[in-house]
């Protein structure tokens, strides 16, 4: 999954520092962070010469020299560090426009983009990409409105007017593998690009549990009822600022399905031998279904 970054560890402490030139640098910039672009060429398609293009997170040094700046001009802030590489958050004039021009070679592209990166760079920049979200949505003071300030001992937003502290937000969500006996309860919500089926999913509500909110989802979503709730693991999940939960669950009663279509263009029960491989280097989700696709339990 996307946190599963061994050899490589994630030191996410609250410190204040300075960058070294190939630190990681996060331009973010109307909800878009800048990337370095790269064109290489597909294998299968050297003979028809087709382009590719992958996208690198740019370095504190190229980034400075690119715009005629030293180490002394930098504006920006340490977020946290992979290894002994660390990502921080451009703090320039260049990084607060909606809309910012790009430096050629380089492009504002939204979160997704990490998806296909290595996996340092894409943990490390969907994680400041939340940051910076969340930093973004915070400039303003929500009980009374005054311009906020960074908090300068632990993450946080702080009003220096009346004192309110924001911390970053992670909003919990719920995962589920239902399972059918030889069949997986799989879906496809209507906000996905990827046209793949996956999972059963929802952001858990104010007053309920993270297994009342695994009963609600698949009661809303597909009209079914689950039983026998088991715990499977969880992942941090910064493309929608979450921590997500995942839960293996077996049908109670009737597998008759009524979808719920303001959330889901797809839910159909899918026989094991039926279901393709699906990457688990990412998503909780693939791992649930490759879980039940080579049939493994957790008892």
């Amino acid at each position: 999954m996307i946190h599963d970054i061994l050899p490589h560890k994630l030191f996410n402490e609250f410190k204040i520092c300075d960058p070294k030139p190939t630190d990681y640098l996060i331009r973010y910039a109307g909800g878009k962070t800048l990337l370095k672009t790269n064109t290489t060429t597909e294998k299968n398609e050297v003979a028809t010469g087709t382009k590719v293009a992958t996208y690198n997170i740019p370095r504190v040094g190229e980034l400075l020299e690119l715009e005629g700046k030293s180490l002394g001009n930098f504006e920006g802030h340490y977020l946290f560090s992979i290894d002994d590489t660390a990502f921080f958050l451009d703090d320039s004039s260049a990084a607060k426009t909606s809309g910012a021009t790009a430096h050629a070679g380089y492009e504002y592209m939204g979160n997704r983009t990490f998806r296909s990166m290595d996996p340092v760079e894409r943990l490390g920049g969907a994680t400041a990409a939340h940051i910076a979200h969340w930093e973004s949505q915070n400039k303003f003071c929500g009980v009374c409105g005054n311009v906020t300030i960074r908090g300068d001992k632990e993450r946080s937003i702080v009003c220096p007017k009346c004192g309110n502290v924001v911390y970053p937000r992670i909003s919990p969500v719920v995962i589920v593998a239902v399972r059918n006996g030889d069949k997986l309860l799989m879906a496809h919500n209507i906000d996905n690009p990827n046209p793949r089926l996956f999972l059963i999913s929802g952001f858990v509500e104010v007053g309920e549990s993270l297994e009342q909110a695994v009963h609600r989802e698949v009661q809303e979503e597909a009209g079914v009822k689950v039983k026998n709730v088991r715990y499977f693991g969880s992942q941090p999940w910064p493309f929608s600022d979450s921590l997500i939960a995942g839960f293996t669950a077996e049908l109670d009663g009737d597998d008759t399905i009524h979808m719920q279509e303001a959330e889901l263009s797809e839910a159909t029960w899918v026989r094991r031998e039926d279901i393709p491989e699906y990457e688990t280097d990412v998503s909780i989700s693939c791992c649930l279904i490759e879980n039940f696709r080579r049939g493994f339990t957790l008892e």
